[in-house]
Parts: structure tokens; sequence; C-alpha cells
């Protein structure tokens, strides 16, 4: 199994579904680490971890199992984060309802303030820069800010399919739309008027 398959794995193994960014961050570990010593973490987290390690939580781990050696000074330890869980990126939740360019509830990613979130690429825009606030601000017990959103993101999208699936909602690009209120009282009144529902 690549180091790829391996990850996705671990992140199916636990029920989580990464965002690419966050998904990225891992995967460069384990390809600092090789695919043997990959595959031994992999075994460990599947085996011995109720939650999915954060990127702390997994540099604690490959230092327990003596997976890295003092000389791999490259691979750097970061700070369990609250608002990025580790890997430097901070979700943010777009709406349909608000951004016309899309279609459903999606995220894009902002540089956190942290270690970690230092490394990302200065082209990334920082998220306290750019928002005064977090999005949300309601705390969830053994969620991190990251993890929130996520959790925000498919229940928004579960509520806006439904509202898709009972008409109440105008699919973009769906040519017969649906019909309004008035659209439906019209329709009635000429079918009975013209007999056709009879």
């Amino acid at each position: 199994m690549s180091n790829e398959e391996l990850l996705t794995t671990m992140f199916a193994v636990h029920g989580k579904r990464p965002m690419d960014a966050q998904f990225n961050e891992y995967l460069k570990i384990f390809d600092q680490l090789g695919n043997d010593k990959s595959k031994k973490l992999f075994k460990h987290v599947r085996d011995n971890e109720d939650k999915f390690p954060t990127i702390k939580q997994i540099w604690g781990i490959i230092k327990s199992m003596s997976l890295i050696q003092n000389k791999q000074a490259q691979l750097e330890s970061y700070e369990d984060c609250y608002y990025c869980g580790g890997v430097g990126y901070i979700p943010y939740l777009l709406s349909p309802k608000r951004d016309e360019r899309i279609i459903n509830y999606t995220t894009e990613v902002y540089a956190c303030k942290c270690s970690a979130g230092r490394d990302v690429p200065n082209s990334i825009r920082r998220y306290f820069d750019t928002f005064q606030d977090l999005q949300f601000t309601e705390t969830l017990e053994g969620f991190n800010y990251a993890q929130l959103v996520t959790k925000k993101q498919r229940e928004y999208c579960n509520k806006l399919n439904k509202e898709k699936e009972d008409g109440r909602v105008k699919q973009r690009g769906d040519k017969r739309g649906i019909n309004t209120l008035a659209e439906n009282n019209l329709r009635e009144t000429l079918e009975k008027i013209t007999g056709r529902n009879s």
C-alpha cells in the first residue's frame, strides 16, 4: 500500500473525511517516514487510538515507537493548536446561498497563526489578518475548531440537500427550475378551468 492509500485508510477507519490541506500535511509526515515506518504507524493508530490523532499526537506516537532517529532533525513537531489541529490551515465555510460561485457548502482554507501556520506558504492568506473573529463562536467538547467547521459543513449540506428534495430551494443550472407557490397555484387554477385535472 502506498503512503497515500495508508493515510486514506487511516482517516476512513476513524470515520473522518479530511480537507485536502489537512490530508497533505499528514502525508508529508508519512513521506518523510518512508513506507515501511508509515505502515507501522498506520497499524498502531488503527489498532490503538480511539480518536484520530492530531499532528502533535502523531509526532508523539512516532517518537514513542522510535520511528525516527535524532539525526532526522528535519522532522518538525507542531503545537496542538485549537484553531487548526496542528496542520496550519483554518477552514472557512462558504455558503451557496451567499456565494453564487458554488452550489454546495464548501470550505476554503487560511493559514493559522500557530507555528504550523507560520510554515504555510505566504501565498495563503492568514485567517486572523482576513477576519477579526472566528466564523463560529461555539465550542464542542472533544472537537478542535477545524473539526467543528467540518461538522457544521456536513450539517448544512444535509439540510440544503433536504431543502432541494422538498423543492424549497431552486437548484442552479436546473433549467426546469422549481415551481414557486404562485406558479403552482396558477397551474392548479388553469387545470381546473380547462378540466385537465379530472
